[in-house]
């Protein structure tokens, strides 16, 4: 009974181990690898001093009873450097627009079909004018765990504080 036990564990197991060792799909990995050096750029462009009060800006936005995240955007934009400011605002725009150029390669090899005709649907819901990068939010948008990735004009702080306004 034991070995039996054993063989039909080894049966399922091998190809549930095979399937999670396939590579994953090319496409998402390279997304991922524009997100790693997004990071390491952004994270790059911060002096060490400048790198500390990143975290402690986000550990104290973290376990604020009432977080406030334009101001802790604020605090960080107003300590960098123009240089540093510099640095991560054309990180952001060049990270962006490498992942604006992945999704519409996805998007064409991957057509959905629709009523009105149109492969993917636009949506226009009250959407907001553009605002003007600033440094201090395009780090709370990373240290929010997505580093900016699918956030969408809006930016980062859509958790339990809130959206936050504009």
């Amino acid at each position: 009974m034991k070995r039996l036990l054993l063989v039909l564990t080894l049966a399922f197991a091998a190809p549930a181990l095979a399937f999670a060792q396939q590579s994953p799909n090319p496409q998402f990995q390279q997304m991922m690898n524009l997100h790693k050096q997004y990071r390491a750029q952004v994270l790059g462009a911060l002096t060490p001093a400048h790198k500390q009060l990143y975290a402690s800006v986000v550990g104290n936005l973290a376990i604020a009873a009432s977080p406030d995240p334009r101001a802790a955007a604020a605090k960080l934009d107003a300590a960098l450097s123009t240089s540093e400011k510099t640095a991560i605002i054309n990180a952001d725009t060049q990270f962006r627009s490498a992942m604006k150029s992945q999704m519409q390669q996805w998007r064409a090899a991957h057509p959905r079909p629709s009523p009105s005709g149109s492969p993917w649907p636009k949506h226009n819901r009250g959407r907001r004018k553009a605002r003007t990068p600033d440094a201090g939010r395009i780090l709370l948008a990373m240290a929010g765990g997505h580093g900016g990735m699918m956030m969408g004009p809006r930016g980062w702080g859509r958790g339990p504080g809130g959206p936050m306004k504009p």
